[in-house]
């Protein structure tokens, strides 16, 4: 799975080299998320021949990822590697997305946190690591010291991958850029609201789909986390799982998509106190019709094992606060500083 950190200032190191400050300063998920970034972890295990699973065809098909390629970055594989490894390199940015799911291997990606300094945060990414990289972000790629990655690239139609170094004074200049920034700076608004009270902390994300009523998205309260009940709604306000036909003007609903997009706004929610999809201890999952139950069941299982997944209520109700709704999960956790069971300290080992 993916870690990130800032990196330390030496710049006659390798740049192969992890680069980790000392205490180690980590990066979680949902501050990778008010930078824009997002990541998914598919396993490869799962691909088919043709390099696809349903989770991987979703996400293509959400975000408009209609062409694809593979490159392996190596010595032996990749032509004029010296030249094009000095050149992924540099500080740069893109007028589009860039998008890379690892296939085998590993690597760096860094980017600039723009609410901090402008400090580099490392990016670690292995086989199974999913990451898109926004528009106008700064950003540099390195192999690290395996000094192999095999990568499938996706693109918006036809490939583009133009670099725009930021040692060109016209690169600040570009749409892209200032459209990256003025969306930065509506992400990192409070995304966490510290309380004093007998109820905890509560955590309020300006970059997920906003609650429709006065409560928070999350609360933090004698080392669990309790978030509130979770649709498949994005921050646009539209729905993984909901798609209008144009002609008939009719919805088409889809409980896998949904489900999947549920448990992805969960993990981004979680991200926000260090925490991911193995704190979850119970949830409790609202279907509005019990025929979606094995669809739902599918999805789920692709994220959960029975044995160190959460306890689960699954119950059917008459309506969601959406028509296009067909499941909401609320969820609780344990908070990651407050985990100190076994699995938790094998967890910590490993990082």
């Amino acid at each position: 799975m993916v870690s990130a950190w800032y990196m330390d200032d030496d710049e006659k190191a390798d740049q192969r080299l992890p680069h980790k400050t000392d205490p180690l300063e980590s990066v979680d998920l949902g501050h990778l998320a008010s930078l824009g970034v997002h990541y998914w972890h598919i396993p490869v295990s799962k691909l088919d021949a043709d390099l696809s699973c349903p989770q991987l065809a979703d996400i293509r098909r959400e975000r408009g990822y209609s062409y694809h390629d593979v490159i392996n970055v190596s010595k032996d594989k990749l032509p004029n590697y010296e030249v094009k490894i000095k050149s992924f390199f540099e500080e740069h940015l893109h007028t589009d997305e860039e998008i890379r799911y690892i296939l085998d291997g590993s690597g760096y990606f860094d980017v600039r946190d723009q609410s901090n300094g402008d400090r580099w945060i490392r990016i670690a990414l292995d086989a199974g690591d999913m990451i898109v990289l926004p528009a106008g972000i700064y950003h540099r790629f390195t192999l690290d010291e395996k000094n192999y990655i095999k990568a499938m690239r996706l693109f918006q139609g036809e490939p583009v991958w133009t670099p725009h170094n930021r040692d060109k004074k016209e690169t600040d200049a570009l749409p892209a850029r200032a459209d990256y920034l003025k969306s930065h700076a509506a992400r990192t608004g409070a995304k966490r609201k510290e309380a004093s009270g007998v109820n905890g902390t509560p955590f309020v994300l300006n970059y997920s789909a906003q609650s429709l009523a006065n409560y928070p998205h999350m609360r933090a309260v004698n080392g669990m986390l309790y978030v509130s009940g979770i649709s498949s709604r994005r921050a646009d306000n539209t729905h993984w799982g909901a798609e209008k036909d144009e002609e008939t003007g009719e919805w088409r609903l889809d409980v896998a998509k949904q489900t999947r997009g549920v448990i992805e706004n969960l993990r981004k929610i979680l991200a926000t106190a260090e925490a991911d999809l193995s704190h979850v201890v119970d949830l409790t999952c609202f279907l509005v019709n019990m025929d979606d139950y094995q669809e739902f069941n599918n999805v789920y299982n692709e994220y959960f094992d029975a044995l160190s997944g959460p306890t689960r209520t699954t119950v059917a109700v008459k309506q969601l606060p959406h028509p296009n709704l067909l499941i909401e999960i609320k969820a609780v956790a344990v908070q990651p500083s407050h985990d100190t069971d076994e699995h938790a300290a094998k967890r910590q080992r490993t990082n």
